[in-house]
């Protein structure tokens, strides 16, 4: 089953559902690939806020978006116009930078959810 729906405010984003046999993830900065059935409907797009925090694909603890932001040197003007994708109320991807860990692609996920910044 694919579909997609795209997005133009505030960003523009195409967001499709895929399965999850033979998937082959793209390491690309503008898309994330989430397990679909770990999402929690509906989603939020927002900015980040001071005391945000997530868990940095990679990492078992958890990081504060602030703290992720400046050891990834990203610049100020860049980081005023970060975007989040929030589910509940746990951060599931910086946009265009980091996913969550929690919501990664493992062998055993049924149902792609990947969202592409255009």
């Amino acid at each position: 089953e694919t579909g997609d729906l795209k997005l133009f405010e505030p960003i523009n984003i195409k967001i499709e559902k895929l399965s999850g046999k033979d998937f082959k993830v793209r390491k690309e900065k503008n898309i994330a690939c989430l397990d679909f059935d770990k999402l929690e409907f509906p989603l939020l797009l927002r900015k980040w806020q001071q005391g945000d925090y997530f868990q940095p694909l990679g990492m078992t603890g958890f990081k504060k978006v602030s703290d992720f932001l400046i050891d990834e040197k990203i610049p100020v003007h860049e980081k005023e116009n970060t975007w989040l994708l929030c589910s509940g109320n746990k951060i599931v991807w910086i946009m265009g930078h980091r996913i969550d860990n929690r919501f990664k692609i493992r062998p055993e996920t049924k149902n792609i959810f990947k969202i592409e910044i255009q």
